[in-house]
């Protein structure tokens, strides 16, 4: 085969098995990612083979190496991967199963474990579990059947960016409203739970959250009565679910119930922000209640991927698994 005619196959492949274009949203866009750890690779079938998505390369584990093959890749700071896109031959060799993790803090949060199918078209796998981290570990856990060699052509990493403008000071809104947090002037509303009464403003609130404008601008009691009773969690979580409406903060104590609160009164952004920082405090001593606070969502579009993270860190922790097994 001449050189000439390659090139032409070459080509033609491209054209038949393009990348997959990207939804219509131009917050969504293809992730600048490097290689930054990879396992081995059989011959001239590289790791950073992966990255061209127009190449007919592809990656090959060593001989024998068909299981738990895992690729770090660092972004340029830190995202929010919403799909994961991959294509490889579509034979035996192809990965039957994948898995992505996030780097939080000083560990690993492995956010989905999912089935391939088995064609060498382009597959997507959408992330449901929100989580900012600027490295990103993809695994190909097995192969469709082959016991030599595990392949894969291309992987694409896809984030949402925020919205941004190039006249836009990020920090004024913020300032203004941890200094509303904190000196709680010209209130006009109060959050009960328990015995915590907080002093409010309504605009904050309707702002932050949907559910809170509802009833803050209707004929419901709450805006009669201007107080807002909060049930079924404790006065901690509430406290720190406010602290994130005005400040955008965290709280390092964090738990499942403010990922709970989240949902309930429809702020994604405290979803997003709270659920790694409540995985990572889980222990021992906590997991039982933190289970039983989020298996009620199982099955729920928002919560689901949270509470199979959790299970994944479960699974993957003896002393978590030990502590849930004795908790039943």
């Amino acid at each position: 085969m001449t050189s000439a005619q390659s090139d032409d196959q070459t080509n033609d492949h491209r054209k038949r098995n393009p990348p997959p274009p990207l939804a219509p949203d131009d917050q969504c866009v293809v992730a600048q990612m490097k290689m930054v750890c990879f396992p081995g690779h059989y011959m001239n079938h590289e790791p950073h083979n992966l990255t061209d998505t127009n190449s007919v390369e592809y990656w090959a584990s060593p001989p024998g190496q068909v299981r738990d093959q895992a690729f770090v890749f660092e972004l340029d700071q830190g995202h929010v991967v919403v799909r994961v896109e991959w294509k490889d031959r579509g034979d035996d060799m192809g990965a039957s199963k994948l898995s992505l993790e996030a780097h939080v803090g000083d560990g690993w949060q492995k956010l989905s474990t999912w089935e391939a199918a088995q064609h060498g078209e382009w597959q997507t796998q959408t992330i449901g579990m929100s989580l900012r981290s600027q490295q990103w570990r993809l695994c190909f856990i097995s192969s469709h059947g082959d016991q030599n060699h595990l392949v894969m052509q291309a992987v694409r990493l896809i984030i949402r960016l925020p919205p941004a403008s190039p006249a836009h000071n990020v920090l004024h809104s913020q300032q203004l409203t941890q200094r509303l947090w904190k000196d709680r002037v010209f209130t006009d509303v109060e959050v009960l739970c328990g015995t915590a009464r907080f002093q409010l403003h309504r605009p904050v609130l309707a702002a932050a959250s949907p559910v809170f404008a509802a009833m803050l601008g209707s004929e419901m009691v709450e805006c009669k009565t201007q107080q807002i009773t909060i049930i079924d969690v404790d006065e901690d979580a509430v406290a720190q679910a406010l602290e994130y409406i005005y400040t955008g903060n965290v709280a390092e104590g964090t738990g499942c119930q403010v990922v709970v609160l989240a949902h309930k009164y429809d702020i994604p952004g405290l979803i997003e922000f709270a659920a790694p920082v409540a995985l990572g405090n889980l222990t021992a001593q906590n997991v039982c209640s933190e289970v039983r606070v989020l298996r009620s969502y199982a099955c729920d579009p928002m919560l689901g991927p949270v509470f199979e993270a959790l299970q994944s860190k479960v699974h993957e922790n003896l002393d978590l698994f030990h502590a849930v097994l004795l908790g039943i």
